[in-house]
C-alpha cells in the first residue's frame, strides 16, 4: 500500500486509555463464547485474504487500507475509489479468491463491496449404492457490504451474507463486522470484531460462525520506510493467536516483507506500487495447505 504519515499529532492519553479499556473488553468477552476446534461453520473465513496481509503474519488489522480492508477492518476503507483482487491456490485444486471495490461517499465516508470465494475443487459424488455420479456442485462464498467514517478516530461496520453448498444441501446466513482505528503521532491502534451473528444452518445441522476479535498496532518508523505491525486475536474455533510483521521500503514504491504467527513461523513477500497501481506477492513455506503462493493487486484513484 502507499505509505501515509499519520495526520494526528495532538494529545493521545485520553484516546489511548480508552482504547486499552475497550481492548480488554473485546478480548475478554469471547472467552465466554468459545467453541471447540472444528465446531464452527464456514471455516474458510479463517483463511486470510490478500498477499500483503499474509506476508506480515496474517494479521495487519491496523495496517491494511483501501478496498481490501473490507475483509479485515472496515474502519480503513479509506477515502479513495479503487478495486482489489486476490488469488491463492491451497491444496491440490482447492482455491481461495477474493475481490473488492471501494467508493468515496463525500469527504469522510466510504463504501466497500467484497466477495470471498472458497472453491474445494472436484468432489466425486456417489449414490446410496456406491455408484459414482461424477463431480458434484460445492463451494462457499461470502458477500460483504461495508461503510466507514474516516478521521483521527475512524470507525466502520460491515454486513455479510454467507452461502455454502454441497450437492443438493445448501445453507445461508448473515453476519456483522465492526472496526475502530485511532491514529496517533507514533502510528495506529485498531480494534476489530468479525463474523458476529446467529448460528449458520445447513441441512439439518447448525454451528456458530467463526467469530474473530482482535487488537492491532502499526508503527511506521524512519519516515515510513520501516513499518512494524503486531496483532493479538481471539478466534472462536482456534483460540488466541498472535502475529507480527515487518516491512521495509529500500526505494520508493518497493516493499519487502516478513511475518510470523503461532501456526506459521515464517511468511515473506514483496509489494510494488506505481502511482495508483499496486501488486503484492506472498510466499508461505509451510501451512495447513502446504507451500502457498498468494497474489493480489489493487488500483486506486
Amino acid at each position: 500500500m502507499i505509505r501515509r504519515k499519520p495526520k494526528y499529532h495532538g494529545q493521545i492519553s485520553f484516546g489511548l486509555k480508552n482504547l486499552i479499556t475497550i481492548s480488554i473488553i473485546v478480548l475478554t468477552i469471547p472467552v465466554y463464547l468459545k467453541a471447540a476446534p472444528g465446531e464452527c461453520a464456514l471455516e474458510f473465513l479463517n483463511i486470510p485474504v490478500g498477499a500483503h496481509r499474509i506476508s506480515i503474519g496474517q494479521g495487519g488489522f491496523a495496517r491494511i487500507e483501501g478496498p481490501q480492508a473490507i475483509f479485515s477492518n472496515p474502519a480503513q476503507l479509506g477515502d479513495k475509489a479503487g478495486v482489489f483482487a486476490s488469488y491463492q491456490r491451497l491444496l491440490l485444486d482447492t482455491r481461495s479468491e477474493a475481490a473488492a471495490a471501494g467508493f468515496s461517499l463525500g469527504k469522510s465516508f466510504a463504501l466497500g463491496l467484497g466477495i470471498n470465494i472458497f472453491e474445494p475443487g472436484d468432489i466425486e459424488g456417489y449414490t446410496s449404492e456406491n455408484v459414482g455420479v461424477g463431480n458434484i456442485r460445492s463451494g462457499d462464498y461470502m458477500l460483504r457490504l461495508g461503510i466507514s467514517h474516516r478521521g483521527g478516530l475512524s470507525y466502520g461496520i460491515s454486513f455479510s451474507y454467507y452461502s455454502q453448498r454441497l450437492d443438493n444441501i445448501t445453507g445461508q446466513g448473515i453476519g456483522l463486522g465492526l472496526g475502530v482505528s485511532r491514529d496517533f503521532s507514533y502510528g495506529r491502534l485498531a480494534l476489530t470484531a468479525d463474523n458476529i451473528g446467529p448460528d449458520f444452518k445447513i441441512g439439518n445441522t447448525s454451528a456458530p460462525l467463526p467469530q474473530r476479535y482482535s487488537i492491532s498496532a502499526w508503527a511506521p518508523l524512519r519516515g515510513n520506510y520501516l513499518n512494524l505491525v503486531a496483532d493479538l486475536s481471539y478466534k472462536r474455533s482456534l483460540g488466541i493467536k498472535g502475529s507480527a510483521g515487518l516491512e521495509y521500503s529500500p526505494v520508493s514504491g518497493f516493499f519487502v516483507r516478513a511475518g510470523t504467527n503461532n501456526d506459521n513461523p515464517l511468511s515473506v513477500g514483496m509489494g510494488i506500487v506505481k502511482k495508483s497501481i499496486g501488486f503484492d506477492y506472498s510466499y508461505l513455506p509451510s501451512s495447513l495447505f502446504g507451500d502457498r503462493h498468494i497474489f493480489s493487486f489493487f488500483i486506486s484513484r
